[in-house]
């Protein structure tokens, strides 16, 4: 008797075990049928945890984790139970427990199988309690392709209360290529009115908006008042933030002499990665480059400061040939004088020039 295989039902009755040896052979159980080879193993375990979710008293942070972890992929036969226990389970929960981003991994999972439940996706934005919107929203920009229509309904969202208003960002801005009449002017208000956080998703999806648009010789998407709202943000802010600034401000220009003064200011940015995004902005924006040339060459041959280094290499290291072209003579001179892996790196960067 004890060495009995535990069925589905009794692993998923264990996570409540107020043993925390008990709890851990539960999830790793369960771990272990949900993702077995054995299909109908891995519907049945899959059907126990999830009625286990709605149950009173349900260990709901330890079952959603199982799930989101192990169950790949959810059989398309329990997509409506899925969904409806999920939710279920969800609206007992505080919207910042971890188990909600977890319910919404297995939301989007579900969805990618089934893509007609998105439709409970865009039905549970409405719902009463904010943990469950909050999942809702953060599961979109894992969907993929099948959930872009949902996203002029994750506009009206960055407006609700900060947690549901950050997944719906990072949704909006994980597919906003497929939708940017829809996405860039909301990420656009976005770094003109937000900060910490919301700013940095908003810059880093109009980045990737950008840089996709360049990589395919599109035209840019159209993003007035950018400059206005990135001198905010280079201005101040931390430096992740001005980072992503500085790079948005060097793919978008050209510049006025207001924020070119301050990129300049940025030069001198005790923080490395800030200090050598200003000089790569400087070279994409065709301004006087002769600081932003021996910034990067000081970097480059800090060898007693390896961030210095790292800062300057991660900084050039996308930049588009026709930009790095103005660093030629630098990058041979650091080639001559380098070793290791930045003599490699920089030598890796010369090769992109012929």
């Amino acid at each position: 008797m004890a060495n009995r295989v535990r069925s589905a039902d009794e692993w998923a009755v264990l996570f409540s075990s107020p043993s925390a040896q008990e709890r851990e052979k539960a999830l790793e159980g369960l771990g272990e049928a949900l993702c077995a080879e054995d299909e109908a193993l891995r519907e049945r375990t899959g059907q126990s945890v999830l009625e286990a979710l709605v149950r009173p008293g349900a260990a709901v942070g330890p079952l959603l984790s199982a799930l989101q972890s192990a169950w790949w992929p959810p059989p398309v036969r329990l997509a409506d139970a899925a969904m409806q226990a999920v939710t279920a389970a969800l609206a007992t929960v505080e919207v910042a427990s971890p188990a909600v981003e977890d319910a919404a991994l297995v939301l989007a999972n579900v969805c990618r199988v089934a893509p007609g439940q998105c439709a409970a996706l865009e039905a549970a934005f409405g719902h009463a309690r904010a943990s469950v919107r909050r999942a809702a929203a953060g599961a979109v920009g894992r969907v993929g392709a099948a959930a872009a229509p949902l996203l002029p309904r994750l506009v009206p969202m960055l407006q609700d209360e900060e947690d549901v208003a950050g997944a719906a960002l990072e949704s909006l801005g994980a597919l906003a290529s497929l939708a940017p009449d829809v996405a860039t002017p909301a990420l656009l208000e976005q770094v003109r009115t937000g900060e910490g956080a919301r700013l940095y998703l908003a810059l880093t999806a109009l980045r990737s908006l950008v840089e996709d648009a360049r990589r395919k010789g599109a035209p840019l998407p159209s993003l007035p008042g950018l400059e206005g709202a990135l001198h905010r943000a280079v201005q101040g802010g931390e430096s992740a933030i001005q980072v992503e600034a500085l790079t948005l401000l060097g793919l978008t220009g050209p510049a006025s002499p207001a924020v070119l003064e301050r990129v300049w200011g940025r030069l001198q940015d005790t923080n490395p990665s800030v200090a050598a995004c200003a000089a790569v902005a400087l070279l994409r924006l065709d301004a006087p480059s002769q600081a932003a040339v021996a910034l990067l060459e000081f970097q480059l041959r800090a060898v007693e400061a390896p961030a210095q280094q790292e800062s300057a290499l991660s900084a050039l290291e996308d930049v588009e040939p026709a930009t790095l072209v103005q660093a030629r003579e630098l990058l041979k001179r650091v080639a001559d004088a380098a070793t290791g892996p930045v003599r490699a790196a920089v030598k890796g960067l010369l090769e992109r020039l012929g």
